[in-house]
């Protein structure tokens, strides 16, 4: 029987209010803190979650035969 890889992704997203002079630098000073890790995401910042065909091996997600895939779930 065929085996597939299948991506599941979960996007976490958190809005922040930035003082600043323009966007570009508000985007640079969001940027430093998170870099700084003052701004840490987690689980109560979940948005949205995508299950589709993994790209690594291409083809619609589907595994070689006898392709190792031992260190995957």
């Amino acid at each position: 029987m065929p085996r597939y890889g299948i991506s599941v992704r979960e996007i976490l997203k958190r809005t922040v209010i930035v003082e600043a002079e323009n966007v570009e630098d508000a985007v640079r000073k969001a940027e430093e803190a998170v870099e700084c890790e003052e701004v840490i995401l987690d689980v109560d910042d979940f948005d949205d979650r995508e299950i589709v065909p993994s790209e690594y091996w291409g083809g619609g997600g589907r595994v070689p035969d006898g392709e190792d895939v031992g260190c995957y779930w």
